[in-house]
């Protein structure tokens, strides 16, 4: 299995290895919009905008929690990547291990100090009268259930890197199907509301984190975490944090431009933030599916570059690249083209349905850049480029969105905000590209180099 496993990565040709990686991982991203869009389809089943903007402004929550466990599932898998491509096992099985007891205990002190704060995180994402008890109710469940939520995230990034696609996929398919069976049982027929989505979105993660850990027990991985392992050294940490922190602090940017967000187009009323949530679930579509293709391709990109293949590295960027504007193209058609039909899957309120299709016209420009833009952030991570990665997750959300949210909805209103994002996309991307760029050219300079020295 170890074998078969590293041959992929290290011999397997370029676009069928991408395929072979990424196709179970475009399955668990599927997987995942699945498990993104449960909760708004079923309380959108109710046609009232309030316990839609109930969810749509847990979601920077939500977010948090993932940016929190991406600093170890991410970084560490970055890291062990790297490992693996350099056969020091005894390393790996040591980052698997501090990894995945950091994120349990950063878990727990999350969701305690979340639960004491909900009501100021309730003031920033602008809650109102109608909406502030069924949002806490909400945080308040997701909250206790961050052990799950975090240690669920954290080791599937981990088994993925070690290119174990297959397997991230199952426990992804049992937290979903799970969630999808009892939303509209804890929704409906226990009459619970937002609470009972709440509820069926922790159990779902229990079951997910369950699943991973049967799967390190079975002794299926190559790097499986023991307590022999748990040495807890400043090394593996500076490697873990080094590209965790970058790819966290992305995220942790992304749950503040969404809070700003929120909190702006409360300005407009409900109907807004309501049709800001579905419409944000829509376009999450293409860019997990993205995503799926940028996570199934890193592993591949982190073990060619620690094992100094940088011609394979390379072309590994350039297939998936393309594999994604390929996606674009048939995206950016659909979005174009039924934007209102889209809206109108999760919710047949008129007023939210006229606002979600205005969202969806100004987020379809976002499409093609995020689909390059989601190749170019992970390759940075994989070859453990910390501060060109920290820049990268630091501007699509923080540094360009937040001041463009600000600008934009300031001089043209409600319009101007939807456009911040396309707008931070573009410009992201073309930082992306500069830093790749330059350090594929240094790359080929010092290969050739060392070439002339052979």
């Amino acid at each position: 299995m170890k074998n078969s496993k590293i041959e992929i990565l290290e011999k397997m040709p370029v676009t069928k290895a991408i395929l072979h990686l990424a196709l179970p991982s475009v399955l668990s991203m599927l997987v995942n919009i699945l498990y993104n869009l449960t909760d708004t389809f079923f309380i959108g089943k109710l046609n009232d905008p309030i316990p839609v903007a109930a969810v749509t402004m847990a979601l920077p929550l939500f977010i948090f929690q993932m940016a929190i466990a991406g600093i170890f599932g991410m970084g560490g898998g970055s890291y062990l990547s790297r490992l693996l491509g350099k056969r020091d096992y005894e390393a790996a099985k040591e980052t698997t291990s501090t990894a995945i007891f950091s994120s349990a205990i950063m878990s727990v002190i999350l969701g305690a100090i979340g639960i004491l704060l909900i009501p100021k995180i309730l003031i920033a994402v602008g809650a109102s009268a109608q909406t502030w008890e069924p949002t806490a109710q909400y945080m308040r469940v997701i909250l206790i259930g961050s052990p799950f939520t975090l240690l669920s995230f954290t080791l599937v990034q981990l088994i993925r890197a070690e290119g174990a696609a297959r397997e991230a996929m199952n426990g992804l398919f049992i937290g979903t199907g799970a969630n999808i069976i009892l939303d509209p049982l804890f929704i409906f027929v226990f009459n619970m509301g937002v609470t009972g989505a709440a509820v069926a979105t922790v159990i779902g993660q229990a079951l997910g984190t369950l699943y991973y850990l049967n799967y390190y027990f079975q002794k299926k991985s190559v790097a499986a975490p023991s307590r022999k392992y748990l040495h807890l050294r400043w090394q593996c940490y500076k490697e873990i944090l080094f590209i965790g922190i970058p790819a966290s602090l992305g995220q942790i940017m992304m749950s503040i431009g969404n809070t700003l967000s929120f909190k702006l187009a409360s300005v407009y009323g409900d109907s807004h933030i309501a049709a800001l949530g579905v419409a944000s679930r829509v376009f999450s579509i293409p860019i997990f599916v993205f995503i799926g293709i940028s996570i199934g391709v890193q592993s591949l990109i982190g073990f060619n570059f620690g094992a100094h293949n940088y011609t394979r590295m390379k072309q590994a960027i350039r297939t998936s690249i393309t594999i994604n504007l390929l996606l674009a193209v048939l995206f950016t058609i659909l979005f174009a083209l039924i934007p209102r039909a889209l809206i109108s899957v999760f919710i047949k309120d008129t007023v939210i349905m006229d606002i979600g299709t205005v969202i969806l016209d100004a987020y379809v420009f976002a499409i093609p850049f995020a689909a390059i833009g989601m190749i170019l952030m992970v390759t940075l991570q994989a070859m453990g480029k910390a501060l060109p990665a920290l820049i990268v997750a630091l501007s699509r959300q923080g540094i360009v969105y937040i001041p463009l949210i600000i600008a934009l909805n300031r001089y043209y209103g409600f319009q101007g905000l939807v456009f911040a994002l396309p707008v931070a996309d573009a410009i992201t991307t073309v930082f992306s590209f500069t830093f790749v760029f330059m350090i594929l050219k240094r790359v080929s300079s010092s290969q050739s180099t060392q070439k002339a020295i052979d």
